[in-house]
């Protein structure tokens, strides 16, 4: 696993994207992050958003968003990695 905290400038900033709270994020697998924006939006239209800030909003623009520009789910994938998107980060907890 890697660090949970990214350091940008000379500050640390916390690393967005455990969705379901299990203190890993987890772009890839059983009990991925991904999947509960998916749930939230409706679970069968990936194109569908919801208003709200919600544990499933991941960039804290007020929508809820699964594709698409300012989607929720590629900070996820950028957290992890990017290149990589089975393998895991820890989450911070504040």
């Amino acid at each position: 696993m890697r660090s949970a905290t990214k350091t940008i400038g000379s500050r640390n900033a916390m690393l967005c994207g455990d969705v379901d709270g299990s203190g890993t994020l987890k772009y890839t697998g059983a009990g991925n992050d991904r999947d509960p924006i998916l749930v939230a939006i409706g679970g069968t239209q990936p194109n569908n958003s919801i208003a709200g800030y919600r544990r499933e909003d991941i960039n804290l623009d007020g929508l809820v968003r699964y594709t698409g520009a300012g989607n929720d789910r590629d900070p996820i994938l950028v957290n992890v990695g990017g290149t990589t998107p089975n393998v895991t980060r820890a989450a911070q907890l504040p």
